[in-house]
């Protein structure tokens, strides 16, 4: 028996204090009662593991304090006078006092590490009382995708992004304030004429075939509309990604997080996957892949596919459907590295169906979404768009490969551009996205000749001699932000949404999907 099938599901009343690990600390902070999976077979592992966190707390803050001045983001820039003083009186003594806490800390990441060989690679919860359960039977479902960039503060800041304890409090109570109060919002966006821009697009015979003609509503809108599963990648650092899970469970019963390996051979003892999926339907079978093939920066994170077979309708004709959220190597340059991972998915999904498809269970959907890292119109990822996974899974968004449709938009952004006036909040970026010439000002270009960290974070806004923006058919049209279907669950696409909720939360512009069941 292997160590993930000796783990048993128990039952906490969520007013009871834990003394285990901060993922179920976070648990009991209010009256929601919840069912978690533990991590480790042993309560003392799993005790050990808690205070090995609670040892390298103090480091990881004083060594992101003592680094933070010299990462500045733009908001930060403006002050110089501050961050000189923080860098000539309170650095010295963030660096003595880490000299100082070097050996237990060293120490204590020696021995979460061992710990980590005998870890289940996920948490899994269940709120049996939030605010929003999902409605069953039904045919419609709706998923969002966004990366939340939820990094240690020091690498948050490489991307222009800061106060990362704030943004991820205030993105789980925005989705949160969504999904309780949606249809309410929703009539006063009606009303107002001003929150959703509407655009009736036509394919003939390709998202449903039964159907002659499908007409895909899409949407720029400036709140997440009503969401059954919310897939998410970039939740690296665990004291911000327990902070977003405490407002996520509010309205999310089920939520795998705190997904990945960690160890020498896969990361380097690094970062997690970084990937979560929220979701209203009950997760019956989680399963977790990491990638074999993977370059630079990615190396010491832990990235792969995370797979979750849901329950849509329980009986004697059982409903389920397939989730897999994803996050694809960056920056790979020449090396075909995002290549091996998409067939890696294929192979991947085909046996985790196989061996969780009952035979008596009616397949609703297979959904793939996540950040790719790549777009399908820049000329040095046009091999990649052929790939096979695109001829089994497909995006509404293409046109054909190295073509998307005129109505897309990037979801890249600007980094050096992401504390601007202009895009400032969900109303104003959504002003932006349907601006061609604005909307090139902030998002990255889809013409990237290679596909490296400096030409990508470092990407020139075209103009012309007078310094005006020369527009581009692919202005502003990086989309690495992707929901997908299997073609052998083919559903009918009702609205494609480009959200602009997260506005300077996050360097990614979030993507929902809702579809109909055939």
């Amino acid at each position: 028996m292997t160590i993930e099938e000796k783990f048993e599901i128990f039952h906490i009343p969520g007013h009871v204090r834990q003394l285990t690990s901060p993922f179920v600390n976070i648990m009991s902070e209010d009256k929601l009662d919840t069912v978690i999976t533990p991590v480790f077979i042993s309560p003392v592992l799993q005790f050990l593991f808690s205070l090995t966190w609670y040892v390298l707390l103090p480091f990881r803050i004083c060594l992101n304090e003592a680094a933070g001045p010299f990462l500045p983001v733009t908001p930060e820039r403006s002050r110089p006078v501050l961050l000189w003083i923080r860098r000539l009186v309170f650095m010295p003594v963030l660096v003595s006092f880490l000299g100082l806490y070097s050996i237990p800390a060293i120490f204590a990441f020696i021995v979460r590490n061992i710990l980590h060989q005998f870890r289940r690679p996920f948490c899994e919860i269940k709120t049996v009382n939030c605010n929003v359960q999902a409605e069953v039977p039904k045919q419609s479902f709706s998923v969002v995708t966004s990366n939340l960039c939820l990094m240690p503060e020091i690498l948050s800041k490489f991307n222009n992004l800061n106060k990362t304890a704030w943004r991820a409090k205030t993105i789980g109570e925005r989705v949160y304030t969504d999904q309780v109060h949606y249809k309410d919002m929703m009539e006063k966006c009606l009303k107002n004429c001003n929150c959703v821009n509407t655009y009736d697009c036509t394919n003939k015979g390709t998202a449903v075939k039964q159907l002659d003609e499908t007409h895909l509503k899409v949407d720029i809108i400036t709140h997440f509309p009503e969401t059954d599963f919310l897939c998410l990648q970039e939740v690296f650092d665990r004291d911000y990604m327990n902070i977003l899970i405490k407002e996520l469970r509010k309205v999310y019963p089920y939520i795998v997080y705190d997904v990945g390996y960690s160890c020498p051979k896969r990361n380097y003892c690094g970062l997690n996957s970084g990937l979560t999926v929220a979701s209203k339907y009950e997760i019956e079978a989680v399963s977790f892949k990491p990638y074999t093939t993977k370059c630079g920066f990615c190396a010491i994170v832990g990235k792969g596919l995370l797979m979750l077979k849901v329950i849509l309708e329980k009986g004697k004709h059982k409903k389920v459907g397939f989730i897999f959220n994803t996050h694809l190597q960056a920056f790979q340059g020449d090396k075909p590295v995002v290549q091996s991972q998409l067939s890696e998915i294929l192979a991947c999904t085909r046996e985790f169906r196989a061996d969780n498809a009952g035979p008596d269970e009616h397949v609703m959907f297979d959904i793939l979404c996540g950040d790719f890292n790549i777009d399908n119109m820049s000329p040095c990822e046009q091999e990649i768009s052929k790939h096979e996974l695109f001829t089994i899974y497909v995006d509404v968004c293409r046109q054909r490969p190295g073509k998307d449709h005129d109505w897309t938009v990037g979801t890249e952004m600007r980094n050096p551009k992401l504390h601007d006036e202009a895009v400032s909040t969900p109303e104003q970026l959504k002003a932006v996205l349907e601006d061609p010439y604005l909307r090139q000002h902030y998002i990255i270009d889809a013409d990237l000749k290679e596909a490296t960290m400096d030409s990508i974070y470092n990407a020139e806004i075209k103009v012309d001699k007078a310094g005006n923006i020369v527009l581009s058919p692919v202005g502003g049209r990086r989309r690495i932000d992707v929901i997908l279907y299997k073609r052998d669950c083919p559903v009918a696409v009702d609205n494609y949404n480009f959200v602009t909720r997260l506005a300077t939360l996050t360097d990614h512009i979030p993507v929902s999907m809702t579809f109909t069941c055939s």
